[in-house]
């Protein structure tokens, strides 16, 4: 799990690192849309990809049953019981959050406008949609200037609640990492240039930036809803008036390397080489018959088919094979327990000692 979210982190960040550099402030919105959710969608998938599992060397030791002692690795184990219950908290706290939104919808008087249905709320609040809902003050719902009601009607009708849904499940999810955070605002970003958009297509540039000025306040907008008052405003009007660059199409060719680069340094690695992997098959192989009798057979050891473990530098080797190991390859084989200092003279005799019959 801890690998996965590395990987996921880092595919995350160049393909947000990457948006930033070369597409926000480019004209091509929708095309932009598609790259953050493919961006996310790739970052999610590319982790579980193994390019090459050294089958050669898993041929060898495909019988051997993976076998983990649970007893050596509670705190392994106790750090992803704590990760999941954090998981399985805000999983909760998503639902009871649609749910509200839910319940608010129903319980006020609603209207239909368009493909949208406008709920009117007797509390004071800018306007923003939420699903196919919009959700607007009762009392400003008549003098509302018909521009931001068609900026709510595009955010219903291009579902861009299903691009926040998506994104708000993989915070849930890797709940850890902040650049999920920055990533959700760089779509929230993009599908108010998509909403603005929209609406420039038949109103005046100038007036609707004077009306967006008249209504824009300085709340925090809620979790999971779109609406004209999310932030920067100056970016925004910006776009308004800004053409599609000369490089626009030598940008979206970019997209290849970056995909490249992605599979290359966050997919699962190519894993260690057969030499490697029957060193550690020596040391593991047998760990399940010491782990459970205690004993290590004195015919093994003589005929070297499991060799003991006797430094921490030694121990330090086999755990690095293992980490560096593919998907594939570690299906093939036991892992290491905890690393035990060995027992000295004294320990042992100290042992038989509390063993003999008082």
């Amino acid at each position: 799990m801890i690998i996965y979210v590395i990987r996921f982190s880092l595919s995350l960040a160049i393909v947000y690192v990457f948006y930033k550099a070369f597409f926000e402030n480019e004209k091509g919105h929708g095309f932009k849309r598609l790259v953050l959710l493919g961006g996310l969608a790739t970052s999610l998938v590319v982790p579980l990809v193994s390019i090459d599992t050294s089958e050669s060397i898993k041929s060898t030791i495909t019988a051997v049953e993976p076998y983990v002692p649970t007893n050596y690795f509670f705190w392994e184990w106790l750090a992803g019981a704590v990760y999941l219950l954090v998981v399985a908290v805000l999983l909760v706290r998503f639902g009871v959050d649609i749910y509200r939104f839910l319940r608010k919808a129903a319980g006020h008087e609603q209207r239909r406008y368009g493909r949208a249905t406008v709920v009117l709320l007797m509390e004071d609040t800018t306007p923003y949609s939420f699903l196919h809902y919009i959700f607007i003050n009762k009392a400003q719902f008549e003098a509302i200037p018909p521009e931001l009601l068609k900026h709510e009607l595009a955010h219903v009708q291009q579902w861009h609640t299903l691009d926040i849904f998506l994104v708000e499940l993989v915070k849930v999810l890797v709940w850890i990492n902040p650049m999920v955070g920055w990533y959700k605002k760089a779509m929230q970003l993009n599908h108010e240039f998509l909403a603005d958009g929209d609406v420039l297509r038949t109103h005046d540039t100038r007036h609707y930036q004077n009306i967006l000025l008249s209504y824009l306040d300085g709340r925090r907008p809620l979790n999971m809803v779109s609406g004209f008052n999310f932030s920067p405003t100056k970016q925004r009007f910006q776009m308004m008036t800004r053409g599609k660059s000369s490089m626009y199409a030598l940008k979206q060719v970019f997209i290849v390397p970056l995909l490249a680069v992605i599979l290359i340094s966050c997919s699962d690695n190519p894993g260690v080489s057969g030499k490697e992997m029957l060193y550690y098959w020596r040391y593991t192989a047998g760990m399940q018959e010491i782990l459970e009798t205690g004993e290590m057979s004195k015919k093994d050891l003589k005929e070297g088919v499991l060799l003991p473990i006797e430094t921490k530098g030694q121990y330090d080797t086999l755990m690095a094979i293992y980490k560096n190991m593919s998907n594939g390859q570690r299906t093939s084989v036991y892992k290491l327990p905890a690393y035990l200092e060995p027992l000295t003279d004294g320990d042992w005799q100290q042992m038989k000692q509390s063993m003999q019959p008082q």
